[in-house]
């Protein structure tokens, strides 16, 4: 199994975010269902990532589908406030041949038979990145198995979990997926300790190592602990496969012992890449000893309490579930933490409600105009306890508003973003 300790070296990507910052980090050449622009048009899409440690404006650069032809079509920059990608951010560019419906809509579209792309600088000679694909799959995204890295893969819909392309998000494939903060009897480290411990589940294609990752329990200190880089295969997650952390705070036991414990009266986990983009995060209530706290099925947003966990291997392979008891009301919760910067955790509660198995519900953020700006969530749900979580990195610092509707209950919530 090929190591990528070079895209997890953090000296080593810095080095190279030298002479390359902007990346060609993901695209889609067929785009039936899978991800719509502001118009609700399903176009094909580029996403730019941007390694810097400073702010990028892409704005007089030029893309094109044909390397011959590098000056094909140049962004505008009349609107540094949209072409700009703010470091460690993303940009997605729609190819839709439509450049009347803004700056980010360019003049050109991908062939799903396989063709180019470059981004070029405002010279119009100099290549900032180019690629060569061959066929593309309807509704799969290829993109970087690690943002910014040499590995490529393909993104396609998961059985559980639905579409895994992540344009203007990381493209990391790995959930956060059960966890204990009190364990007295349930698993024992190889040194026959009964530590906390935090799994950590792959949905993706194509095994990653998260060694140079960093893992913490205060969202506010992403890298409170970095996972070490080692040349052992001891960090890389498998496609499909599970990997426990010891959340011990005995690093010294070895590379997969947390220097931090876990709160069974609740607080955080999150997960980030080596130069802070988050990859998952939650805040979790108190926690029962022996009892774990995990997905089912796997990587979705449905959390439920394990009397017999599953550590290591998949929540589906539970002897005994314990259901969550179903919440008696809606509720939706106020976004943790808020003020926020530029992630936030929002929660809510669905009950029964009639016998139906199911409502149809939707989760959208709205800015002070009543515009919306991204939707969270719009699809049919069990009545249980979600968390989902909305990051802003591409959003200016001010007031927003999140609103939740399931059936006929309707709730909205203030929020601030603070850069």
């Amino acid at each position: 199994m090929k190591k990528f300790l070079i895209l997890f070296s953090a000296f080593v990507l810095l080095g190279s975010a030298r002479a390359q910052s902007l990346f060609i980090n993901e695209f889609m050449a067929s785009n039936d269902s899978c991800y719509a622009d502001e118009f609700g048009g399903y176009d094909d899409w580029i996403e730019i990532y941007n390694f810097d440690t400073v702010a990028v404006d892409i704005g007089g650069m030029y893309i094109t589908d044909d390397l011959t032809n590098p000056t094909a079509w140049q962004i505008p920059d009349t609107s540094p406030d949209l072409t700009t990608i703010p470091p460690g951010g993303f940009l997605v560019l729609w190819a839709d041949k439509e450049p009347e419906q803004g700056v980010l809509h360019v003049k050109l579209k991908l062939s799903g038979g396989g063709e180019q792309i470059g981004l070029f600088a405002k010279d119009g000679v100099t290549p900032i990145d180019t690629l060569t694909f061959g066929e593309q799959t309807t509704d799969v995204s290829y993109g970087r198995i690690i943002d910014g890295g040499n590995e490529w893969a393909f993104f396609p819909k998961h059985k559980d979990i639905g579409y895994t392309a992540s344009p203007g998000r990381s493209n990391v494939t790995i959930k956060i997926n059960e966890f204990m903060a009190s364990n007295d009897t349930t698993i024992a480290n190889e040194n026959g300790d009964y530590a906390d411990w935090i799994e950590l589940y792959n949905y993706g294609t194509a095994p990653i190592d998260i060694a140079g990752m960093y893992l913490t329990d205060d969202l506010t200190d992403p890298t409170a602990w970095q996972i070490p880089v080692s040349t052992s295969n001891a960090t890389v997650i498998p496609a499909g496969g599970f990997l426990l952390l010891w959340a011990d705070k005995k690093p010294e036991n070895g590379i997969l012992h947390v220097d931090f414990k876990l709160s069974s009266g609740g607080e955080q986990i999150g997960l980030f890449e080596f130069n802070g983009i988050p990859i998952d995060t939650l805040s979790y209530g108190e926690q029962t000893t022996d009892v774990s706290y995990g997905r089912l099925p796997d990587g979705t947003d449905n959390w439920q309490f394990f009397t017999k966990p599953t550590p290591g291997a998949s929540n589906s392979n539970a002897t005994s579930v314990e259901e969550v008891t179903f919440p008696k009301n809606y509720n939706l919760s106020q976004n943790y933490p808020n003020p926020f910067n530029p992630t936030t955790t929002i929660s809510y509660s669905i009950p029964t409600f009639r016998g139906k198995q199911s409502l149809n519900v939707t989760l959208n953020v709205y800015n002070t105009l009543g515009e919306k700006i991204a939707t969270l969530v719009n699809k049919a749900q069990a009545p249980g306890n979600y968390s989902v979580q909305f990051d802003a990195s591409n959003l200016p610092s001010g007031v927003y508003f999140y609103r939740l509707r399931a059936g006929s209950f309707v709730a909205t919530k203030k929020m601030v973003l603070l850069k």
